[in-house]
């Protein structure tokens, strides 16, 4: 086995490859794991198993196609009191409170759990419609408005259980920006850096950064259609301790083809931010502060994974940022 961290390049079984789909496999090979969690390339190769244990111990079948999200495995199946999905997830530590962010909303503006299995990375869920906010059935205007309206009502207290954190993530950025610097990157301006610094430490210090709830991945994909009663909810929770204007940034750089052909760029993310923010009573101005933190948090992030789009990844942040800051 390779050591942790390390992306293994044999190749991968039958049992893995006639089981998981073709886009799954290529993002686990691009995912660089956490400190102290296995690459993607060797959860797949256990994969087979855990999906046979999991259903074995729910008593399921497997009913349809598989899916994927972003790191997990989505398979549609009967055998529980209803439709359901079991989904299994690569081990990461955004995955971590998924099981306890889900009982907490008791499927209230999100995707109902029915059971867990924490150790296996599996949860079974209420089947949703793949019908999502990503349009263009949709308007991305109306999209961020409903992203608005569970933001509001998926707000919580944060509770102690919580593993993510927003002021220690900034605390993290902040190091990294250092690091950066001290490096003489050019990569991204220097008063880019400076002031996403400084911006960093004022919200880290604040003393109810890290309040409330937040689904820090809600964006356009991430929210399905319920037939019954008919209604938008959110899946794939990334639990985060944090200010309740952290949700906002993931709304902003997705559907980016239609922040590009905008006539006014700058006014088009303006006018989705304001469309959330008013949906789900948070302060805009607030808004663009954190949404401009979290630009940056990603443009660091590329710069030191150096994906292949580099140089137009950092030219949507660069955009997203500036659209956030005073005229």
């Amino acid at each position: 086995m390779p050591e942790p961290g390390l992306r293994s390049t044999e190749p991968l079984p039958r049992s893995v490859t006639d089981l998981v789909p073709q886009g799954l496999i290529d993002r686990m090979h691009q995912h660089v794991p956490a400190p102290g969690f296995g690459s993607g390339p060797d959860w797949l190769r256990t994969l087979p198993g855990l999906v046979t244990e999991l259903l074995d111990q729910w008593g399921l079948v497997v009913s349809g196609p598989p899916s994927h999200g972003y790191a997990a495995l989505v398979l549609p199946v009967d055998g529980a009191d209803e439709p359901a999905v079991l989904k299994v997830a690569w081990p990461h530590p955004e995955a971590r409170d998924e099981h306890r962010t889900l009982r907490t909303w008791a499927g209230r503006g999100a995707v109902r759990l029915i059971a867990a299995d924490p150790s296996r990375g599996g949860l079974l869920l209420e089947r949703l419609d793949l019908r999502d906010l990503n349009g263009p059935r949709v308007g991305v205007l109306e999209s961020c408005e409903e992203i608005g309206r569970l933001a509001a009502r998926l707000n919580r207290p944060a509770p102690p259980w919580l593993r993510l954190r927003c002021s220690e993530h900034l605390a993290e950025l902040v190091r990294d920006i250092d690091a950066l610097r001290g490096g003489q990157s050019r990569a991204l301006p220097r008063q880019v850096l400076d002031r996403g610094r400084a911006l960093a430490m004022e919200l880290a210090a604040e003393p109810d950064i890290d309040a409330h709830l937040v689904h820090a991945d809600l964006h356009q994909e991430n929210v399905l259609w319920r037939p019954d009663p008919g209604e938008w909810v959110a899946i794939d929770p990334q639990a985060m301790a944090a200010d309740r204007a952290w949700v906002v940034a993931p709304a902003l750089w997705n559907r980016w083809t239609e922040a590009q052909t905008a006539h006014d760029t700058r006014l088009h993310l303006n006018l989705r931010l304001e469309m959330l923010c008013e949906a789900a009573g948070i302060d805009p101005d607030r808004a663009r502060a954190m949404t401009e933190v979290r630009i940056l948090r990603n443009a660091v992030w590329d710069i030191q994974e150096e994906p292949a789009d580099l140089a137009e990844s950092l030219t949507r942040h660069i955009t997203i940022s500036k659209a956030m800051q005073p005229a």
